[in-house]
């Protein structure tokens, strides 16, 4: 049997239970759809795809550029030669005049210029690569924040069958408890047991139905806590309790990479090729232009002021150049920025040390922690066996008068307490089951083994 789950309508942990559709749902659908809805897994798939148009970009990054421009304007005739420094200055363009002449004169200007920067000698590949590295690195965060919230919600996914189970449990004492009262009412009427007995088990089954009550709140904060993790408007509850049908195995382990290792080791290789491209930054930079251009004035070659002729574009020209730089001052600024790369892969380095030594101890514990598990629920029958036997033997006895109430109370309440670590047990067994999947990174050997 398949563990089925039941998406009815939304809940928050003490409010009141709204009636919505429900629809049917494996773990591995509602791990399915908690990756599909949870806002945060969301947002890491945005992230993941503003980092592969970011390697786009960089491929676009030099192509070549073609801008056309025209302009038309009103100035001042004055206009001298000679070098000045741009900034802050709009120079405007003419031969100069003969003396200061304020009267406005008309130009216009067209042009269509051609630019292309190849990223020659390493540049532009190494952009691309360093692009594409940390895609790569975000793509593993995204897939180990994925495996984490799965890990998380199956965690959740027990929690709520386990709650379920002892609610199961309560509810089944409280039944024993029931049949108890009306059996010891006719007794006491016949007088075979003394009335004493009746408010005994009154006072048993009020306590019952009090933990049975704070077992509900139990699961419906579990429900609760699963409904956010899924970002679902609906509640997942346990439909039968055939999770605890079948015990799981601690099958051979996929040899995959673990996650989180995954995200280190990727890490490493992204600062590794980003201090490749720091050190492109003492290569020449080569450069390709082309031009072609119109100047119009209002002012003649002879120094004549015609003045609305500046709109017309009187003079044609063109132009093609190629230019390589060199920095010749950045080696220094280059060495320092490298020796700081060099110390951050180290950092980084040792964080996927860290990461794998972790992995190895928890590796360990992980399978210790889940034979101990299964020793324990192997025993656990036998504590329930005994319990039940005990507990039958002793109402036998109580309904023929041999023993009082208090002595079967001690058997049953021993009974319910061997049930519930046989519960808890076979819960504990399914966590270490998850722990184990979880620090080797392969969640489906706890998915595949939830029938």
């Amino acid at each position: 049997m398949r563990c089925i789950f039941l998406l009815a309508g939304s809940i928050l942990f003490g409010s009141q239970l709204k009636a919505q559709d429900t629809v049917h749902l494996s773990l591995s659908e509602i791990l399915k759809l908690a990756e599909t809805n949870y806002p945060r897994l969301k947002a890491s798939r945005y992230e993941l795809e503003a980092s592969k148009a970011n390697i786009k970009l960089q491929r676009q990054a030099n192509n070549p550029q073609l801008d056309a421009a025209y302009q038309a304007n009103l100035a001042t005739h004055n206009n001298t030669s000679g070098m000045f420094y741009p900034q802050y200055v709009l120079p405007i363009s003419g031969p100069p005049s003969s003396e200061n002449d304020y009267s406005p004169v008309t130009g216009s200007a067209a042009s269509l210029l051609f630019q292309w920067q190849p990223g020659a000698f390493g540049e532009r590949k190494s952009k691309i690569n360093l692009a594409e590295a940390a895609s790569q690195t975000v793509q593993s965060k995204n897939e180990e924040e994925i495996f984490t919230h799965k890990v998380k919600v199956s965690s959740q996914y027990i929690d709520a069958v386990y709650f379920q189970q002892l609610l199961k449990l309560y509810e089944d004492n409280i039944r024993i408890s029931e049949n108890q009262l009306r059996q010891v009412k006719v007794l006491a009427v016949t007088g075979l047991r003394p009335g004493v007995d009746t408010a005994l088990i009154l006072a048993e089954l009020s306590r019952t139905r009090i933990e049975w009550l704070k077992i509900k709140n139990l699961f419906n904060g579990a429900l609760s806590s699963l409904q956010q993790s899924v970002a679902s408007d609906s509640i997942i509850v346990s439909k039968d309790s055939a999770f605890y049908s079948s015990l799981p195995q601690g099958t051979t382990i996929d040899t995959s990479e673990h996650p989180a290792r995954k995200t280190a080791r990727l890490s490493v290789e992204e600062y590794k090729i980003q201090r490749s491209s720091i050190s492109k930054l003492t290569a020449p930079h080569l450069s390709f232009w082309g031009t072609t251009y119109a100047r119009g004035s209002g002012v003649n070659y002879n120094g004549t002021v015609k003045t609305l002729d500046g709109f017309a574009l009187n003079r044609f020209n063109y132009g093609a150049g190629v230019q390589i730089a060199v920095p010749l001052l950045n080696h220094a600024l280059v060495n320092t920025q490298l020796r700081q790369q060099d110390l951050l892969i180290k950092s980084e380095q040792e964080k996927l040390n860290q990461v794998s030594l972790e992995l190895k101890e928890q590796r360990k514990l992980s399978e210790t922690t889940f034979s101990n598990a299964v020793s324990i629920v192997r025993e656990t029958p036998v504590q329930v066996h005994g319990a039940e036997y005990a507990f039958n033997a002793m109402q036998t006895r109580y309904t023929t008068g041999l023993v009082n109430y208090t002595e079967l109370l001690q058997t049953q309440s021993g009974l319910l307490k061997a049930r519930i670590e046989l519960v808890k047990s076979q819960a504990e067994l399914w966590k270490a089951l998850l722990y184990k999947a979880a620090v080797y990174g392969d969640l489906n050997l706890f998915i595949n083994q939830v029938k």
